[in-house]
């Protein structure tokens, strides 16, 4: 009976393999399942083209996202932001063609477009070329947004504007969040007939869970962010008081005002 060769011989395959065998499995993948690609293969690709994107920055819809990679040493996006579905982010206008075909001569077009760190661009918004938006920002959904946006602010509309300051914000979103979870509750019940559990109470946990890391995995409360710094994230939550001292205390109150069962 022959011997088979080699058998037991262990093949050894390099980092640069690995990473060579990825690109190319990514690059099947945008061809013929561009619905299949993550925000990690999005970003990767756009490092590829020499694109600067940040640590920490999460695509939500990568396949109806368009990001202008024709000019990448002109674009910029930094870490930790926030890009949903249906963004498009240019570093181009030709429009100059327009002008080509009325006056003769060519004018060319360049101004860089940045996008801060912590920034959230919502859906369908259009960020064109030579925007300038700074940290810790957020673009309303459907914004048409050029020039330059401060730090600190909430723009939104078309042409985008600023509607008010991050503090303001802030503190908006501080007093109404509580009802919201209410709202949440109210919602839920109408459709299951029962109330949520801690689980269940998506981004509202912060209200009532005790304020332990522990109690976190025991109640399996999931606390991953997308395009946010997690480690961070718990550690300002430690930091924090909870608005009721238990989850049945939080039912407790959507109960006594008779807006929950």
């Amino acid at each position: 009976m022959g011997k088979a060769v080699g058998t037991d011989k262990k093949i050894s395959v390099s980092s640069k393999e690995k990473v060579d065998t990825m690109k190319i499995i990514d690059r099947i993948k945008f061809k013929l399942f561009p619905r299949l690609i993550s925000s990690r293969e999005y970003v990767a690709y756009l490092h590829e083209k020499g694109i600067d994107v940040g640590e920490g920055t999460y695509f939500f819809g990568p396949s109806d996202t368009v990001v202008d990679i024709q000019r990448p040493w002109m674009l910029k996006i930094g870490k930790y932001c926030k890009i949903t579905a249906g963004v498009v982010i240019l570093c181009h206008d030709y429009s100059r063609s327009v002008l080509r075909m009325k006056y003769g001569d060519v004018i060319g077009e360049a101004k860089p477009t940045k996008i801060g760190d912590n920034v959230f661009i919502g859906t369908n918004s259009i960020i064109l070329m030579g925007s300038e938006i700074g940290n810790n920002v957020i673009i309303g959904a459907g914004s048409v947004v050029s020039g330059k946006v401060p730090s600190d602010s909430v723009c939104c509309g078309n042409p985008a504007r600023v509607i008010r300051n991050l503090d303001e914000h802030y503190s908006k979103r501080k007093s109404s969040t509580m009802y919201e979870a209410k709202d949440w509750v109210n919602s839920f019940f109408a459709h299951y007939g029962r109330y949520p559990s801690e689980q269940e109470m998506g981004p509202f946990w912060q209200l009532f869970m005790p304020r332990s890391i522990n109690e976190l995995k025991s109640k399996n409360i999931n606390t991953i962010v997308n395009g946010d710094n997690r480690d961070d994230m718990l550690q300002s939550f430690l930091k924090t008081k909870a608005t009721f001292e238990s989850y049945e205390s939080f039912i407790s109150w959507c109960k006594a005002d008779n807006e929950c069962g």
